[in-house]
């Protein structure tokens, strides 16, 4: 038997085959610890391109101050034609649109009873002038008695009271006959003014009641703006001031003057009202239309110009996003004056070599690098 050669190589085997396996281990040890030691290089920040269309340049200059307002178009001679009396209409002789002068008769109204009461007055006028023209000759009479010394002074004066009472019931009876009179012509409805008939609530033959309106009457020749603004704006009101409004349904920028401004605010709304004369002619079709517009104030706002559609949360905090030696800033600004029509808006707030961009960015883009193109 030979055991011992075989125990003696299997294990200088098992010890070679451990020390190959710890050198390995201790190279990728190594390895990884060189690794380790090697710093990471940083990551490519990654440009933003930008057109020059896209941005905007800072200006600064005075714009004029604005408030707005919305109102609506109205006839300045307006009428609206009611009954004084109690009466059946017997003719009726206007139309919705049919224009009329004034005086001109609109309705005829049946009022006899108007017509026997004035006939009665007259008639107690006359009686009463004459009861008066009798007391008068006896006054006179008594008069020369008295200078001849047949009859007392006491017996004189009460001639002359009798006189004095005669007129005072010429003069109550006239005032009856006014009245009649007046009633009489309440029966024959003219127009007040030159105008238009827009409504007519009358037909011939029906019976209409005293303060009963008839007709409506506007002169289309003479139109204003009727609008308001609130009470805190009361400054920017004054008469000469400027106007510039569109009309519903018409897309162009008309010009008016403010004419007439109310003296008090109004209780309930805490708004003042004022009146404009439009610069352009209005047709009367646009009587009742609504207009938005704004008042032109003599004072200029001054600050830096920006396009008012580049304001970003212009209701709560109002900021831009901007250039700034090419990097993305976002910028708070006060926004002084805002004007619509333009899309123009004059803030506080930026450098003047910054430039407004267009284009809206996130948090999240704040300090990245903008590289501008030409298109």
């Amino acid at each position: 038997m030979h055991p011992a050669p075989y125990t003696h190589v299997f294990t200088k085997t098992c010890r070679a085959t451990f020390v190959f396996s710890l050198l390995c281990t201790s190279l990728l040890l190594s390895a990884c610890s060189q690794q380790d030691a090697e710093p990471a290089s940083p990551p490519v920040q990654q440009k933003i391109e930008l057109i020059a269309q896209d941005l905007v340049a800072v200006k600064t200059g005075n714009a004029v101050q604005r408030t707005s307002f919305s109102g609506t178009i109205r006839a300045i001679n307006q009428s609206s034609i009611q009954a004084q009396v109690t009466a059946t209409a017997s003719s009726v002789n206007a139309q919705v649109g049919q224009r009329v002068q004034k005086g001109q008769v609109l309705v005829q109204l049946n009022n006899q009873d108007n017509t026997a009461r004035l006939a009665q007055a007259q008639a107690n006028r006359a009686s009463a002038q004459a009861q008066a023209n009798q007391a008068r000759v006896m006054m006179e009479r008594k008069q020369r008695l008295l200078n001849q010394g047949f009859i007392s002074k006491a017996e004189y004066e009460q001639s002359r009271v009798d006189y004095q009472t005669q007129l005072e019931n010429v003069r109550a009876q006239q005032a009856n006959v006014d009245i009649a009179q007046k009633a009489d012509r309440d029966g024959v409805i003219r127009s007040p003014i030159s105008g238009v008939v827009t409504q007519r609530q009358v037909e011939p033959g029906q019976t209409v009641s005293a303060g009963q309106t008839l007709f409506e009457i506007i002169d289309p020749d003479q139109l204003e703006i009727q609008a308001k603004v609130p009470s805190d704006m009361q400054a920017d009101l004054k008469v000469g001031s400027k106007l510039e409004y569109r009309l519903q349904g018409n897309p162009n920028l008309l010009t008016a003057t403010i004419s007439r401004i109310s003296p008090i605010a109004d209780q309930a709304s805490r708004q003042i009202e004022f009146f404009a004369r439009p610069h352009e002619t209005i047709t009367s079709l646009s009587i009742g239309a609504f207009i938005e517009g704004e008042i032109l104030s003599a004072r200029q706002v001054s600050g830096q110009l920006i396009p008012l559609d580049s304001i970003r949360d212009i209701q709560q905090q109002p900021y831009v996003w901007v250039i700034r030696q090419h990097k993305i800033l976002k910028v708070n600004v006060d926004v002084l004056e805002q004007r619509y029509n333009d899309n123009l808006a004059v803030v506080r707030g930026l450098e003047n070599s910054d430039q407004i961009s267009r284009v809206s960015f996130t948090d999240a883009d704040i300090h990245k690098t903008v590289s501008i193109g030409q298109n």
